[in-house]
């Protein structure tokens, strides 16, 4: 569902959008570890969409992408 708000975001919606994307990551990475629990890889695909979102979060923290650009991709 994408939603655009012009404007600068809020702190609160900062911290919105962090905690989605953290709990997004958890979850990937929690699927990581079964797949390798259980003695097999996980399809490449997947290892790929998952360092992306974790690049598309550190660019985030690290000040080099907008967060309106992120509200905007929800």
């Amino acid at each position: 569902m994408a939603w655009i708000k012009l404007g600068m975001a809020t702190a609160a919606e900062k911290k919105t959008i962090t905690k989605k994307l953290l709990q997004e990551l958890r979850n990937r990475c929690r699927d990581h570890y079964n797949v390798v629990a259980d003695g097999t890889m996980p399809e490449a695909v997947d290892v790929r969409e998952t360092n992306q979102k974790l690049e598309e979060l550190v660019l985030l923290l690290d000040g080099k992408a907008k967060w309106d650009d992120a509200k905007a991709s929800d």
